[in-house]
């Protein structure tokens, strides 16, 4: 079964947002963290429950780039997500998950949860109007529908 490439960028462009705003969440919890609005304990929580959500949403957007043969992409990607990958397989076993309400509160802890954050953040965002660019590369390229351009009156 062939997937068109439209879809796959489409798909794409949802995984990308789903996690975009995945990581703004994560922002801002550790942001209320940082200005006491929360406890560690309602922090990490809150995080941990989104972790492996966040993980399967990493591993498939890497799994869609290798469908669309998106070589160069998923070479931008593989940092990000053997990152996540390798924090979440080195949380010790009985630990409460990748954010650790006894070590979040220490301010360097706190500060690379932010940054890392950050980096994600931008990761993403980069991603989502890449894959979008693509797309509309893409549809305009198509020879099948060229009447959209005498549609436009400018």
């Amino acid at each position: 079964m062939m997937v068109s490439q439209e879809l796959l960028l489409m798909f794409s462009i949802l995984v990308t947002s789903l996690m975009l705003f995945l990581t703004v969440y994560f922002m801002i919890t550790l942001s209320d963290l940082e200005s006491d609005f929360i406890n560690s304990l309602d922090c990490s929580a809150r995080l941990n429950r989104w972790t492996i959500p966040r993980l399967v949403f990493m591993v498939t957007h890497s799994l869609l780039l290798v469908a669309q043969h998106s070589w160069v992409m998923l070479l931008l990607s593989l940092p990000f997500t053997t990152w996540l990958v390798y924090s979440r397989l080195k949380v010790k076993q009985g630990d409460s998950g990748l954010y650790d309400p006894t070590e979040i509160h220490i301010r360097e802890n706190l500060r690379g949860a932010i940054k890392e954050s950050l980096g994600y953040m931008g990761y993403h965002m980069a991603s989502f109007f890449i894959y979008m660019w693509l797309l509309v590369s893409l549809m305009s390229m198509d020879t099948d529908n060229p009447g959209v351009s005498r549609e436009v009156p400018w």
